[in-house]
C-alpha cells in the first residue's frame, strides 16, 4: 500500500509543479516579473523555473559572497552567472528569434498550399491521377524548388517503406530454409 501512496504523491506533485511553473511563466512573461521557483520531490528532486533565469533572479535579489571577481557566480551550480538585465534581454531576443521564426513558417505554409492548389488544378486539368505526373514545364520558378522537395520526400517515404518490407520478409525467408 505504501508503494501506491508514494506513487499518488510523486503523481500529484509533478501535476502541482506543472503548474505552479506555469503560472509563474504566465506572471513572468505577461507583467515583466522576475521569478524564481524551486520545488523539490517528495524524493529530493529539485525542480525550477525562473524567469527570466533562475540564476539572474537570485543573483539580484539574494547576497551573495562580498569578495571574488564580479563575474564570477554566487551560486556554485552556475558558474558563469548573467544579470537580470542580461537575461532579460536575452529572453527578449529569443521570443524576438521565434516571432521572426514563426511568421517565416507562416509564410511557407502560405507558399506550399499555393503550390499544392496550382499543382491540383493542373492535375484536374490535365487529367493526370496522381500529383507526381504532373508536366513540370506547366510550373513556374516558384512552384518548382516545392514540387522538387515534394517529390524527394515521396522518394523517400517510398524508401522506408519498402526497406520495412523488407526487413520483415527476410526472416521468413530464413525462416523457410
Amino acid at each position: 500500500m505504501v508503494k501506491g501512496s508514494e506513487a499518488r504523491r510523486r503523481s500529484c506533485f509533478n501535476q502541482r509543479c506543472s503548474t505552479l511553473f506555469s503560472m509563474a511563466r504566465r506572471l513572468s512573461e505577461d507583467c515583466g516579473a522576475h521569478i524564481a521557483v524551486v520545488a523539490i520531490s517528495p524524493s529530493g528532486e529539485p525542480h525550477a523555473f525562473g524567469g527570466p533565469t533562475v540564476d539572474s533572479v537570485l543573483r539580484a535579489y539574494l547576497p551573495g559572497p562580498a569578495s571574488g571577481p564580479p563575474s564570477a557566480s554566487p551560486f556554485p551550480c552556475c558558474p558563469s552567472a548573467e544579470t537580470v538585465g542580461e537575461a532579460a534581454a536575452r529572453v527578449a531576443g529569443m521570443r524576438r528569434q521565434v516571432e521572426e521564426t514563426e511568421a517565416l513558417v507562416a509564410s511557407e505554409y502560405a507558399l506550399l498550399a499555393a503550390v499544392a492548389k496550382k499543382i491540383k488544378a493542373i492535375q484536374a486539368r490535365t487529367g493526370k491521377r496522381n500529383w507526381w505526373e504532373v508536366d513540370v514545364h506547366t510550373l513556374g520558378e516558384e512552384e518548382l524548388p516545392v514540387f522538387t522537395k515534394a517529390l524527394e520526400m515521396l522518394r523517400a517515404d517510398v524508401r522506408r517503406r519498402v526497406d520495412a518490407m523488407v526487413s520483415v520478409r527476410q526472416p521468413l525467408l530464413q525462416w523457410k530454409k
